[in-house]
């Protein structure tokens, strides 16, 4: 009670995981959130065991929203919440060999949805503490196309980071956004983008990835993306990308960020 808590969102996954561990080195305790059907007690009892810190483990439907309400409550009756670290967008699992999204029951939307409605919930607690929120949202670093569904959730994310940093900038809560390099598994065959070429650009291992978004938070920055070469490419491409940075018309306004 009233020890310092880390929530992460999405913690099953290589990434995840890697922040799990960055959080942990940290010296502060957590609640590792599955958002699929992975177990994730073993994974907590070994941070618990090598970091002499407090870890939980817990599975959470995110299209359930008494299971977030409840959630929720558990976490205001008997925790101090440090950071909100939301991971659900897109990860990769390394033991399934598939990413995260293909093994969540639910669609991209729902899941962004329900890690929004938990986000709301809890900052009223968060707020009159130094405290963080960071979004992980992945970036087209790479000429292929995100999924339209894909498209619409990182979408939303992104709009709903903003009003979060514009709503929260005189509080003592901290916004940060994370555009995540391409990593091992996910990215598809290279390719020449005009004059840029693919391999000039960093595929980043999750460690390293994990360390600079956790440092990053902690510092206060806002917008988060690491690898030099990888900053060059999204300057270089977010104008291009319009459905990146467009604002949802059908975001529901019952999850806007107003107290």
């Amino acid at each position: 009670m009233n020890t310092p808590y880390t929530i992460l969102l999405g913690a099953e996954g290589e990434l995840g995981r890697a922040l799990a561990r960055e959080v942990a080195r940290k010296g502060c305790n957590l609640l590792i959130v599955s958002t699929t059907s992975i177990d994730l007690l073993r994974f907590a009892i070994g941070l618990q065991l090598k970091h002499d810190i407090q870890v939980h483990a817990i599975k959470l439907d995110l299209s359930n929203q008494e299971e977030i309400q409840a959630l929720t409550k558990r976490i205001k009756d008997q925790y101090e919440v440090r950071a909100l670290i939301n991971n659900i967008t897109c990860d990769w699992s390394s033991r399934e060999n598939k990413s995260i999204s293909e093994l969540a029951k639910d669609d991209f939307q729902t899941r962004f949805r329900g890690a929004a409605m938990l986000t709301m919930n809890l900052l009223p607690q968060m707020r009159n503490h130094s405290t963080f929120v960071q979004h992980i949202i992945p970036f087209p670093f790479r000429k292929e196309q995100f999924s339209t569904d894909l498209q619409h959730s990182v979408a939303k994310m992104y709009s709903f980071t903003k009003e979060l940093e514009e709503e929260l900038k005189h509080s003592g809560v901290s916004v940060s956004m994370v555009h995540t390099a391409p990593m091992k598994n996910i990215m598809q065959k290279m390719e020449n983008i005009g004059r840029i070429f693919e391999e000039d650009f960093q595929t980043l291992a999750p460690g390293f990835i994990a360390m600079k978004a956790i440092n990053g938070m902690l510092r206060g920055d806002h917008l988060i993306i690491p690898g030099l070469r990888n900053k060059i490419q999204f300057f270089l491409n977010r104008q291009a990308t319009s459905w990146f940075r467009a604002t949802e018309e059908s975001f529901d306004s019952g999850l806007q960020p107003s107290m």
